[in-house]
């Protein structure tokens, strides 16, 4: 019977090809994000009511069929400070028109990277009523690049949290100014307002953050009151 002889042992075989798995990675933006390396919380926050669902809602007529309320219900979502913006952009109802733009226009794997970023998404109605009134064929191939530029301002590169913004504004006369993933004559100013709130100033107009936003894993996330206007 003819005998094999093996020349390493099994161990030494695994670390050479995981040495080789490491050779062939490299670093970039876009690598997702290793929850491995993220420490664990059990911080959450409810995420934005789903009005644009709610709000629908309408009483039957009385000889129409049964229209419930119930049917209009969404249960709570909440916010996982552990987790990064994408899982926790995925799940919230009332952002769902802006995630489909973030990932039309290329960011979701931004998003679900490593390098923090600052997300300020707009909920379903304002944005539904931008493409109805003012640009209906926003999610079309033929709008690639002008829905590339619309959402890339509105992603902030860096974690920039309330009291980072307030802390750095009041080193700087009030505010800051901010780089964006639309790239260079696309940054924000960012703008604490005397009622707590933050004003954001892009190139072409404003919008205000609502809320104190939502920490994240690799970032923030806010949510406007409207879309920021963009012109290329």
């Amino acid at each position: 019977m003819t005998q094999f002889r093996y020349r390493h042992s099994l161990p030494a075989l695994f670390g050479f090809a995981c040495m080789a798995l490491l050779a062939g990675c490299k670093t970039s933006p876009l690598d997702r994000q290793d929850p491995l390396s993220v420490r664990g919380s059990m911080r959450v926050a409810p995420a934005p009511e789903a009005k644009s669902i709610t709000g629908h809602y309408k009483p039957a007529p009385y000889d129409a069929p049964p229209n419930p309320r119930s049917a209009y219900h969404v249960p709570p979502v909440f916010f996982y400070e552990d987790r990064p913006l994408s899982d926790n952009l995925v799940s919230a109802i009332e952002l769902a028109d802006f995630e489909a733009a973030v990932i039309r226009a290329g960011y979701w794997p931004y998003l679900d990277g490593g390098k923090d970023h600052t997300v300020l998404a707009v909920p379903n109605e304002p944005f539904e009523m931008y493409r109805h009134e003012d640009m209906p064929d926003l999610m079309k191939p033929a709008k690639h690049a002008y829905l590339a530029g619309l959402i890339g301002q509105m992603i902030l590169i860096g974690h920039w949290d309330l009291p980072t913004i307030r802390r750095q504004a009041a080193k700087k006369g009030g505010s800051i100014q901010v780089p964006t993933l639309a790239g260079p004559g696309h940054d924000v100013i960012l703008k604490p307002m005397e009622g707590g709130g933050v004003e954001v100033i892009g190139k072409d107009g404003t919008v205000t953050l609502t809320g104190n936003g939502y920490r994240q894993s690799n970032g923030v996330l806010y949510v406007t009151d409207s879309i920021l206007p963009y012109y290329p």
